[in-house]
């Protein structure tokens, strides 16, 4: 039966790879067919969802939807790259649905020596029990360091560099909207205030400026409203449903492997779940856990996601953004506490509706982001002071209109040489970057909203004015208290 199997899907090989030479011929431009995933699980075939297609670049060209079906341009090669499935390259045929089967990728273990466990899900269970035991579970106050990049056809647009406090809130449940405690929204479980912050002028692929406003604007599909570090929200997805949380084991796959020397455990969403709505499960795809040299501690977590359910929603509103990417975390143990000192995040936004998005969408040059957050020096932070300190960190938030010091920057920067050399060839061919940072100093990374229905009423626009006067005010105090604060913890 097996070798029957075989000798049958080296006959589709052969016949796609016949179809693949063929088609190039008579491919037209902006001519596109569609594609169909599925998998093999005994006597059934079964639709496989929200796979992330590669192009001959290596980049995501595009995202499968909830039933594995996506739509692609035919006369290209494009590739469906996984820890779990054979590695699989094909092209798409106008007006027709190619469908694809994929195989699982077996496990050489006569080169693999097993070190720890017969199963890894019990190694999982193991590590997932020594986070729950361990991983931050209360308010802790650090520090923070963190750039944000926007690219759109491979030119950096947008740059965003700033240090300052963290507040975690050491929530580990997920409820919607109640990120962290007392029920605040958003990606608050994780309050970020600059102290100290440097950032480009918005910039379009025609190389001119752009506003950045708030939304429910009238001219949206010109203006964006932009919100650095997405991070958070991702990051919380994966803290309160991936495979390192104990009740959502049960949803992925498990095999070990070897990843540059190091022992590594994969974990893939297993198919079955993949387009469940009704399970608080937020992100679907597969990655790697990297393990220190004993085994009994995750080194390192990288998810490569393709498919990200709104993580502030109740389930059956499901929301499902069209945006794929890697997330990178790093842990470390400081005092005991296991808590998360680097993520990074490198996404694309593929739909015009995603999760903050930070650019119009433009369907063949999607909007890119790349970020990096550094955390460190987390103190737990006492009851008595917490509730002032929350609604402090959470009133100003990444507005904290502090001014730009380039005294400050000459020392510490959380950008590389490499890419600072490359957001510099970018963005300051026009106007050179330290006057667009001098140019923003002290301002707010979105306008404010305006306080007026009706902005010829002079009644109105002076109420709004003494509005933002006083709301500076409050805001420049808070930060100076603020301040004092994070010398202690930077």
């Amino acid at each position: 039966m097996a070798k029957a199997f075989n000798e049958l899907v080296k006959t589709q090989v052969l016949f796609l790879l016949i179809l693949f030479a063929v088609t190039p011929l008579f491919a037209q431009d902006g001519a596109r067919g569609r594609a169909k995933f599925f998998f093999k699980e005994g006597e059934s075939t079964i639709s496989l969802p929200f796979l992330p297609i590669y192009n001959q670049a290596g980049e995501v060209e595009a995202l499968a939807d909830s039933v594995g079906v996506v739509s692609l341009p035919i006369g290209e090669s494009f590739q469906i790259r996984s820890l779990f499935y054979t590695d699989t390259t094909f092209q798409v045929v106008e007006n027709r649905l190619t469908k694809i089967i994929l195989e699982y990728e077996d496990v050489a273990l006569q080169v693999f020596e097993i070190k720890f466990f017969k199963d890894p899900r019990d190694h999982v269970k193991q590590l997932s029990k020594q986070i729950s035991a361990e991983y931050i579970s209360s308010p802790h106050l650090g520090a923070f360091s963190g750039y944000f990049l926007v690219s759109q056809k491979e030119k950096i647009l947008d740059y965003y560099e700033a240090d300052g406090l963290s507040l975690l809130s050491g929530n580990k449940k997920w409820k919607p909207w109640d990120f962290a405690n007392n029920n605040s929204t958003g990606e608050s479980y994780n309050h970020l205030v600059p102290m100290e912050i440097r950032r480009s002028f918005h910039w379009n692929t025609n190389g001119d400026t752009i506003a950045s406003q708030l939304f429910n604007q009238p001219t949206r599909d010109k203006e964006y409203g932009m919100l650095p570090f997405y991070s958070r929200e991702i990051y919380r997805a994966l803290e309160v449903s991936g495979p390192l949380d104990e009740k959502s084991i049960k949803y992925y796959d498990f095999k070990y492997g070897v990843e540059d020397n190091n022992d590594v455990i994969y974990f893939n969403v297993k198919d079955q779940f993949k387009s469940d709505a009704k399970l608080p499960l937020f992100l679907i795809g597969e990655g790697i856990l990297y393990l220190t040299s004993s085994g009994d501690m995750v080194d390192k977590l990288i998810f490569n996601f393709s498919s990200y359910k709104a993580i502030n929603l109740e389930l059956k509103r499901r929301l499902v953004w069209e945006i794929s990417g890697v997330l990178s975390v790093s842990y470390e143990k400081e005092n005991n506490i296991i808590i998360p000192s680097e993520i990074g995040l490198e996404a694309k936004f593929f739909g015009g509706r995603n999760i903050g998005l930070p650019r119009p969408f433009e369907q063949g040059n999607e909007a890119s982001i790349s970020e990096k957050m550094y955390l460190k020096n987390y103190k737990a932070v006492s009851d008595e002071n917490l509730d002032n300190l929350r609604k402090a960190m959470s009133k100003i938030g990444l507005e904290s209109m502090v001014p730009y010091d380039p005294k400050y920057w000459q020392g510490s920067s959380s950008v590389s040489d490499k890419i600072y050399a490359k957001v510099n060839s970018d963005l300051g061919k026009k106007i050179p970057l330290e006057k667009q940072f001098l140019a923003n100093s002290g301002k707010r990374l979105r306008p404010w909203p305006s306080g007026a229905s009706n902005t010829s009423n002079k009644k109105n626009e002076s109420s709004s004015e003494e509005f933002r006067d006083k709301e500076i005010e409050i805001i420049e105090d808070v930060v100076g208290q603020l301040r004092a604060i994070w010398i202690d913890y930077k």
